[in-house]
């Protein structure tokens, strides 16, 4: 197919591809014109399409030219600035809200990671690979760290039981606990239970830390691989009673 620049009548030889990559808009490749190819296209030359009896001899006048591919490029972006200032300005606007979603999903993340830290702070503080990095971290977020409790770690270690030489129906126990954990936790409530030849609980009672602990000793830790000897004024039970238990609370 042909087209002909309106300007200074020069031929080219396009086909549609060319054209719709162009959007119909070319730039004449001798005066610099830009004209709409549309209206000129033609499957004959403009001398054929015309006819001879107009007394002009198109084809003598006017060169064929093959339409160079920059032609195309630049006739599509100058021929229609207003169009490629509006995609621009569309894709900057698409860029920066791609940058307030991520900025926002990264946000979220991280107060969610937050989150779950804050809630499960005392049990990473259980674990020796987790505790160093969550008393860093909760040193600058300012929260409190609980003081954790691994009762199973606490062991008794020796015991005896006898009557106290100056009370009547008071006996002493004398036990030596060890708290086997790595990290030092509260002083846990001691429960003595006395049973019977059946098993059976037939006396029973419970020890605050401030009870059995020095006035020196209150509020401290129970402090880490280091034994701790204890002695308990109790009540004698009786005859009935000939065994005793020490728990852990």
């Amino acid at each position: 197919m042909y087209t002909q620049c309106s300007h200074c009548r020069a031929v080219f030889r396009v086909t549609m591809k060319e054209l719709t990559a162009a959007q119909g808009l070319l730039r004449c490749g001798e005066c610099d014109t830009i004209f709409d190819a549309m209206k000129a296209l033609s499957t004959t030359l403009p001398d054929e399409r015309l006819g001879s009896g107009n007394g002009r001899d198109l084809l003598g006048e006017a060169r064929i030219h093959n339409l160079p591919l920059g032609s195309l490029a630049e006739g599509s972006s100058s021929t229609n600035p207003h169009k490629t200032g509006k995609h621009t300005s569309s894709n900057k606007r698409t860029s920066k809200s791609r940058k307030f979603l991520y900025l926002s999903l990264f946000a979220l993340c991280l107060l969610l990671l937050i989150q779950l830290f804050y809630s499960y702070r005392t049990k990473l503080l259980e674990y020796p690979s987790t505790r160093e990095l969550t008393q860093t971290v909760c040193s600058w977020l300012a929260c409190e760290l609980d003081n954790v409790r691994h009762l199973d770690q606490i062991k008794l270690l020796s015991h005896t039981v006898y009557t106290h030489p100056n009370t009547p129906n008071v006996l002493i126990i004398n036990t030596s606990i060890q708290n086997n954990a790595t990290n030092p936790q509260p002083y846990p409530l001691l429960e003595v239970s006395f049973l019977n030849q059946r098993s059976e609980v037939v006396a029973l009672r419970r020890f605050t830390p401030e009870e059995y602990l020095s006035k020196e000793q209150q509020g401290e830790l129970m402090p880490a691989k280091t034994p701790k000897e204890l002695s308990l004024n109790i009540e004698d039970p009786g005859k009935d009673a000939v065994r005793f238990q020490l728990r852990f609370l």
